[in-house]
């Protein structure tokens, strides 16, 4: 590897660091805190209360008719709420909002032994209804459950004698797609006897925000689909600066709001969870978001919340319009999200990856189900087979190094001989490399086929609920670091560290190769990949060494294998 090499190399490095710097994890700004101690946005509602929006207003997310009147004053009821249960799922409903404050999934288990709960922390129930996005005065409805058949509805009638009627219908099964799934059929009736204009209507996700303090935060999202996903997570409401400079190139953003046609879904997720509202028709209008404030074991961050903007529709006295949705409150599952038909798989947002990413999990889950269910097996055995797939490519490309190594005496007398003419010197050196067969490149080729591999891995494994509380050796949870002490604050993880020593063994067993600028560019690459890997989840940094620990065992088994024979190659004659 010469010139050309150093420049893949290069390129290779500046791929990782530019993922780095704009697709890895963000640390989240503190909370910025007025003189009265209140935050720059609004808070989150209070954790022993049910999730009702307090009785106060924010700035619409969209411009509004100044000439419209104002809707009747409603007063606000007090919070009641109403616990349905499901095989998978507890549901709490609450009437102010008339619908989901919270969702427990029974078969997630949080920290100390808790549930996993949605929208916790979020100040909208999921299902609210709302002309204008953001308002947070939500009217109260009377909720009625149906147990027998898992129904709840939610009634309200507004001053203007609207009625609005939430047809909750709550899953039944506790395996597959069914568990998480919650039908919402919506209908406005005009009981009034004028005719009912609206402009339309917004109807909310509830709120994400991570459950673990080590969770990573730049999965905090708010997504959409009309054809392919759009999303904004927590980071994109903040103040915008130049990266590794940090000039401010814009001011902090209160909400989000976009107007478009076709929209599928929009939902709400973090690292390994989701809530989405999907429309039957495919015909949602808007969509509207902000983030929110919150303390998770005492680190402040922030959590998200939206909603999906239906069309406007105009009522005749007696006239009825109705919506058909589809509410999925659960994991993050790939396999159970590509059967609901709407997409909703792309809530994953693997990335440009995204085939290999969808491959190697199922591949990996396919492991996991012949490999005693273990999910660190199944990562160690598919590394293997992928790096015996990789073996012709990598000992071609070990050969075709201890070529260049062979030819190195002779690239240096035309480095001399040419010194005053580095145009001349690098045709020269193009001609050896032509004259005995040596591709300079073909040494970076197993680095540059493993870079949508790794990236996949790391798609994958940073959303994949299934490794969730996965045990392995002294690793309590492959989704996470596997920290096993911190000095002072900062934490000690092993996976990691053993990565880099891996790698630094794979570079001293492979053959040199290239001038000493080249080879000092290679040794930054443990730290280009402990930066990837430290505070990731361990699964990764489980999967880089299994590879570099195989790369290892197979240049062990070449090393000593003869050397190619270097000779000129015989041009072709020439057609007479």
């Amino acid at each position: 590897m010469d010139k050309k090499g150093i420049v893949g190399v290069a390129l290779a490095i500046i791929t990782l660091v530019v993922w780095q710097i704009y697709f890895a994890p963000k640390p989240q700004a503190p909370v910025a805190k007025s003189p009265a101690g209140e935050t720059g946005t609004p808070a989150p509602q209070q954790l022993s209360a049910p999730a009702v929006a307090p009785a106060a207003t924010v700035a619409p997310s969209a411009p509004t008719d100044k000439t419209k009147s104002p809707m009747p004053v409603e007063v606000v009821a007090e919070p009641k709420t109403e616990t349905v249960t499901s095989p998978a799922v507890d549901y709490l409903f609450v009437n102010l909002g008339g619908g989901i404050s919270r969702a427990v999934l029974k078969e997630h288990n949080g920290d100390n032994g808790s549930k996993v709960t949605l929208n916790e922390h979020g100040a909208f129930p999921i299902g609210a209804v709302s002309e204008v996005a953001g308002e947070e005065v939500l009217g109260s409805y009377t909720v009625s459950v149906d147990r027998q058949n898992a129904g709840v509805i939610c009634e309200r009638t507004t001053p203007e004698q609207l009625q609005i009627v939430k047809k909750f219908t709550l899953p039944k099964s506790e395996k597959g797609t069914e568990a998480y799934l919650v039908g919402l059929d919506v209908t406005f009736t005009n009981r009034s006897d004028k005719p009912c204009k609206s402009s339309g209507y917004y109807v909310y996700t509830g709120g994400a925000a991570v459950i673990h303090k080590t969770d990573n935060p730049m999965y905090t999202s708010f997504d959409w689909y009309r054809g392919k996903l759009f999303y904004k997570d927590v980071n994109w409401f903040g103040a915008g600066h130049i990266p590794l400079i940090g000039i401010q190139t814009s001011q902090e953003k209160a909400y989000f709001s976009e107007t478009a046609d076709k929209i599928s879904w929009t939902g709400v997720r973090n690292q390994y969870f989701a809530t989405i509202i999907s429309t039957a028709e495919k015909n949602g209008g808007g969509v509207w978001s902000r983030r929110f404030p919150v303390t998770i074991d005492g680190k402040e961050g922030f959590g998200i919340e939206g909603a999906l903007g239906m069309p406007a529709f105009t009522l005749k006295p007696g006239e009825t319009v109705h919506q058909q949705f589809s509410l999925w409150i659960g994991p993050k599952q790939y396999s159970l999200l590509k059967k609901l038909g709407n997409e909703e798989d792309q809530i994953m947002n693997f990335g440009m990856f995204r085939i290999v990413s969808e491959t190697l999990l199922s591949s990996m889950n396919w492991l996991h189900g012949v490999l005693w269910n273990s999910y660190a097996l199944a990562i160690i055995v598919l590394t293997l087979i992928i790096k015996s797939a990789l073996w012709p490519l990598q000992n071609a490309s070990t050969k075709s190094m201890k070529k260049m190594q062979a030819l190195q005496p002779k690239m240096k007398e035309l480095q001399a001989k040419y010194k005053e003419d580095p145009t001349r010197m690098n045709q020269e050196t193009m001609k050896l490399y032509k004259d005995y067969g040596v591709n300079p490149v073909s040494g970076c080729l197993p680095m540059f086929v493993q870079i949508p591999i790794f990236f996949g891995f790391y798609s994958m494994l940073g959303t994949s609920i299934e490794l969730r509380n996965s045990k392995f050796l002294w690793v309590h949870d492959l989704s996470q670091p596997d920290t096993l002490f911190h000095l002072g604050t900062f934490p000690v993880n092993i996976l990691p560290l053993f990565m880099a020593v891996t790698m630094l063994w794979q570079m001293m067993l492979t053959p040199k190769s290239g001038d000493q600028t080249q080879q000092k560019v290679m040794m930054f690459m443990p730290l280009i990949f402990i930066s990837f890997c430290y505070n990731f989840a361990s699964a990764l940094a489980l999967y880089w060494t299994v590879q570099n620990i195989f790369s290892i065992v197979q240049l062990y088994l070449t090393r000593n294998s003869t050397a190619p024979e270097l000779k000129k190659l015989t041009p072709p004659r020439k057609k007479r």
